[in-house]
């Protein structure tokens, strides 16, 4: 269909020339006949042998351009498949026009799909070998490890924690001490007191509360709150003085042993000083610590790096999918095609502009008039445009624009001038048609 439009358009073009040349020689020759000069146009009014008043009415003739269009450009380049429009269809915006060969785009959707996922994983591998936790774990203990260091090469321990070693150790041995030997005849003396006192006291309160026994409320009476609390003594008293008087457990007199030697080795560690094994031990200690902070420091760095590879991967699949969607190329507005370079097995490439749309409701006509004229026409005069070969479709529109630049041509210069036809009562000029323009 598009082939056949280029091809008859000239054709009609050139007859529709020829007739206005006709037209244009008959009103010649019809003018030299009423005796009028050539060129100024029909007389209106004349009375027989005499010529009153002459009226120009020039008419020009055009092709109906529309006023706004854009351009289409696939924005990748390729292969046409199918072609969904032809020239002169009406299209909504977004609307398919024609689709290329995606399968390269599509492939590269694919690579770049497996790339981000390729990356999360490594991201994910990182996350799980560090975190921000495990560094301030590593520095903690590195500021740890440097203050031991700090306390060898300083001689060891200061006298105040000499002091409180040498005091543990003491405590610890006196405790093991004691339950070897067991409690002594002044403690058991004094436990068997506790005793004997909380059993008077359970014999008094006894006494009071027998007194009102009978009472049918003598549970709640003060008596027996003071019978039950003094019992509570005794038993507690008993209780104290039988634990003192048992043999002390192995398991207990181990535990204090045990104890015991750890504080006095403490205590022996210290009165030794530091040794060259000590200092090499210590600084051991640190330079492990320090290995194991610059570890982490450089998963973390690994970890921001492989961040910035999934947020690349990311980014370079939302560019594939968008390359591969530009494969259907869409109407970027509503209206008319007016050209279009694409056919089925055509090569286009990216920048190429395949198609043009149109808005059919935008119309103008751009003709040329001469200098002597022009100057009698301003912005706004009205023009009736009519369509070629149908005198009864017409349309009163207005000059728009008038260019101050004339166009150079043979003897006269013409300058363009811009007639802007109505949004409303032209539904029977479309783009492209031949018209007249009549300047009243």
């Amino acid at each position: 269909m598009f082939h056949f439009v280029r091809r008859v358009t000239p054709i009609l073009l050139l007859l529709a020339l020829v007739a206005a040349g006709a037209l244009f020689v008959q009103g010649g020759q019809f003018a030299t006949r009423l005796g009028l000069n050539e060129g100024v146009g029909f007389v209106t009014g004349a009375q027989p042998g005499a010529v009153e008043a002459q009226v120009s009415i020039p008419t020009y003739f055009g092709s109906l351009e529309v006023t706004t269009s854009r351009a289409v450009t696939p924005g990748v380049g390729g292969e046409v498949m199918e072609v969904y429009v032809e020239v002169g269809d009406l299209v909504e915006e977004g609307q398919e026009l024609f689709r290329l060969d995606a399968t390269q785009l599509e492939w590269a959707v694919q690579r770049a799909e497996i790339g981000l996922e390729l990356a999360r994983i490594a991201l994910l591998e990182i996350n799980e070998q560090s975190s921000e936790s495990d560094l301030a774990v590593a520095m903690a203990n590195l500021e740890l490890e440097k203050t031991n260091l700090a306390k060898l090469e300083a001689g060891g321990a200061t006298e105040d924690e000499m002091a409180a070693t040498r005091a543990s150790a003491a405590a610890a041995w006196a405790r093991y001490n004691e339950l070897l030997a067991g409690p002594t005849e002044a403690r058991l003396q004094q436990l068997r007191a506790n005793v004997e006192r909380a059993e008077l006291s359970v014999t008094q309160a006894q006494r009071a509360y027998n007194e009102i026994a009978w009472r049918g409320d003598v549970g709640g009476t003060p008596q027996a709150a003071a019978l039950q609390r003094v019992t509570i003594d005794l038993n507690v008293a008993q209780a104290s003085y039988n634990e003192a008087t048992q043999p002390p457990r192995a398991s207990e007199l181990q535990s204090a042993l045990a104890a015991a030697h750890r504080a006095q080795h403490a205590v022996n560690e210290l009165e030794k000083g530091v040794s060259e094994v000590d200092l090499a031990v210590g600084r051991a200690r640190v330079a492990a610590a320090e290995a194991t902070v610059q570890r982490i420091m450089e998963l973390t760095n690994s970890q921001k790096s492989a961040e910035l590879r999934v947020s690349q991967a990311l980014v370079g699949l939302e560019e594939s999918q968008q390359r591969r969607d530009k494969a259907i190329v869409r109407a970027p507005m509503t209206g008319v095609v007016l050209s279009l370079n694409a056919e089925e097995g055509q090569v286009i490439g990216s920048s190429s502009a395949s198609a043009v749309i149109g808005d059919p409701s935008s119309l103008e006509l751009v003709v040329g008039i001469p200098q002597d004229q022009v100057l009698t026409m301003s912005v706004g005069d009205p023009v009736r445009i009519t369509r070629y070969g149908s005198d009864d479709i017409t349309v009163l529109s207005t000059i728009a624009k008038i260019a101050p630049i004339s166009l150079p041509g043979k003897g006269n210069s013409t300058f363009p001038v811009t007639i802007r036809l109505p949004e409303e009562g032209t539904a029977q000029f479309n783009p492209g048609i031949f018209v007249s323009a009549t300047f009243e």
